[in-house]
């Protein structure tokens, strides 16, 4: 019996573009819903992760999104409220 199958691996891309996101707020959390980015809606099925870091004496929240095929990471600056698309995983 022969069979073929392909392996693909993830593409993961570092980014810095920015990005209109559409949020919902319920008890005192912010949830990504969908994005804009090169003229492109995303759907975001699944927040994955959620952290703050720190950029010099300002303090930025990143999430980790999820469509139905890819994976992104987005930056929100809450003194701004600048989004930003930061990385991308998509499958090869």
């Amino acid at each position: 019996m022969c069979s073929s199958f392909v392996i693909r691996s993830p593409i993961h891309e570092i980014i810095d573009d920015p990005v209109d996101v559409l949020v919902s707020f319920h008890e005192n959390r912010v949830t990504p819903k969908r994005m804009r980015w090169n003229n492109r809606i995303y759907n975001l099925r699944s927040v994955n992760l959620i952290h703050t870091a720190r950029e010099g004496a300002k303090r930025v929240f990143y999430f980790s999104v999820s469509d139905l095929a890819n994976s992104f990471k987005l930056k929100l600056d809450p003194e701004s409220l600048e989004w930003r698309l930061v990385e991308t995983y998509t499958a090869g």
